[in-house]
């Protein structure tokens, strides 16, 4: 599976539990994308993007 393709199922789980109400702050939204992309597509803690 090819990188997008990762990206693409992980934003599909976050929208699903948005809309099913699992995710209703945007603290809850941010610590949920982080947690997938830390434990899903392999981004590790160290690697900042923005520092």
């Amino acid at each position: 599976m090819g990188e997008q393709e990762r990206y693409k199922n992980m934003l599909k789980k976050v929208i699903d539990a948005t809309e099913n109400e699992k995710i209703q702050t945007s603290e809850d939204l941010i610590r949920t994308l982080v947690n997938e992309l830390t434990n899903n597509i392999g981004v590790k803690p160290q690697q900042r993007l923005v520092k």
